[in-house]
């Protein structure tokens, strides 16, 4: 067993993984992976500017300014005014709700399937190594955002998510005495 070829085969499997859940994605018109995140994070982040959806999604102001017109235009997303007279707050219209829970449920069936060639026992070895390796890879609160940004909380709530009690645990302390 060489670092060299375990890394290879992790990068061949992502690859797999993302065809097979990206797959029913591309059914829909003009829709994409960023589009959905973005979907489903302002799906769990209500009122979200465009700023805090640029910096989950890692894409620059003006593509994110791009992504969202697209989502209002197609009836997803609609731009009301924010707290901060400069910025908006997206929200989800109903049909931009309806098409998040169908995309993660689309997302649910491919990513089952996947998990369906494991045996129980190779399943909950998968899942030691993943959320092991998600903890490590969550290097901030941002950074947890943008890792779950496809992820189905139903699946996998925040009180069991190693992403979340990774972000959790680098927010900064404040100090109540």
């Amino acid at each position: 067993m060489s670092k060299a070829r375990t890394a290879n085969l992790l990068g061949a499997l992502a690859g797999a993984v993302v065809g097979e859940f990206e797959a029913p994605l591309k059914a829909h018109p003009n829709q994409n992976t960023s589009s959905v995140a973005a979907l489903k994070l302002i799906a769990d982040a209500e009122g979200c500017s465009n700023a805090e959806l640029s910096q989950a999604l890692r894409l620059s102001h003006p593509a994110t300014v791009r992504l969202v017109d697209k989502l209002e235009s197609a009836g997803l997303v609609e731009s009301r005014a924010g707290t901060d007279r400069r910025a908006v707050a997206l929200h989800l219209t109903e049909d931009g709700r309806r098409r998040v829970r169908a995309l993660l449920d689309e997302r649910a069936r491919a990513l089952d399937a996947v998990v369906d060639l494991l045996p129980t026992e190779q399943r909950r070895q998968l899942d030691r190594i993943a959320e092991t390796l998600l903890r490590a890879m969550t290097g901030s609160p941002l950074a947890g955002a943008h890792i779950c940004r496809l992820c189905d909380e139903h699946a996998c709530p925040a009180g069991r998510c190693p992403v979340h009690q990774r972000a959790v645990e680098l927010l900064p302390q404040t100090d109540h005495a």
